[in-house]
């Protein structure tokens, strides 16, 4: 986040022309940096340390080393499972598309501000070579460069609206792959995963923009929600297709 702002700040001059791209990009950044922190913080400290105690405790009553390798199988076991290495099909084709969705979106913001400076450059380079025409006394630039500094901003202009083609699409990806995880994690009859749950979406800003995460999760909800595979919808319990990278800036 903190080289974002340092983008924006050396981007100002260029503010009227993708400060929309911009909110947009800082919006879904921040979205995905919160799943990101909860994910670590649920797997470091609800799995790997809490069963790391458990772990210490029954190697210190072992009597013998089977009886610590045993152990030490079975602390793998469920850390494994805890972390969704060992997670269903289901879950593990969710958390592709919510991984995936990070790693693109680092692709397209990567090459979003490469074409940004590339623009601000170019301006730049216009700019100077106006006041070095004007000192020499020529009073100006040829027609011929104005006519390709125009075409180079126009596709620079063509470049930030299919950015925020991709970035929307990117959005509504992750949108329902998190509503789908989240539904999944509610259901479990796993305490843990259910609080996990609730930090994902602490202030409910996903069960606001679905209403099947706001039905009670009575049984006969946890029921349906994992066998009603056919019903259409936002957060249908489809198996996800992976993240397609989307093309971006080719003109």
């Amino acid at each position: 986040m903190n080289i974002l702002c340092v983008y924006f700040q050396a981007l100002r001059s260029l503010n009227s022309e993708i400060g929309k791209a911009n909110y947009k990009l800082h919006f879904f950044t921040s979205e995905l940096m919160h799943f990101l922190h909860e994910m670590l913080y649920y797997v470091l400290f609800e799995v790997i340390e809490c069963s790391w105690v458990g772990l210490q405790q029954r190697i210190n009553r072992a009597t013998d080393l089977d009886e610590i390798l045993e152990e030490h199988s079975k602390y793998l076991h469920v850390i494994s499972v805890g972390c969704f290495v060992k997670a269903s099909k289901k879950r593990e084709s969710h958390l592709e598309v919510l991984y995936g969705s990070i790693i693109n979106l680092v692709k397209l913001q990567t090459e979003f501000y490469a074409n940004c400076f590339e623009e601000l450059n170019a301006r730049k380079k216009m700019t100077k070579a106006i006041a070095d025409s004007e000192s020499a006394g020529r009073f100006g630039v040829t027609t011929s460069q104005m006519l390709e500094r125009d075409q180079e901003r126009k596709t620079f202009q063509e470049k930030v609206a299919t950015f925020c083609e991709s970035l929307e699409k990117y959005s509504t990806i992750f949108g329902k792959a998190i509503g789908v995880f989240l539904l999944e994690l509610n259901s479990s009859s796993d305490p843990n995963l259910q609080l996990f749950a609730t930090r994902l979406d602490f202030n409910e800003y996903y069960k606001k923009r679905d209403e099947s995460l706001s039905k009670p999760l009575t049984f006969e909800h946890m029921r349906m929600s994992n066998v009603m595979g056919h019903k259409e919808g936002r957060y249908s319990m489809h198996p996800i297709a992976p993240v397609a990278e989307f093309e971006y800036g080719h003109n």
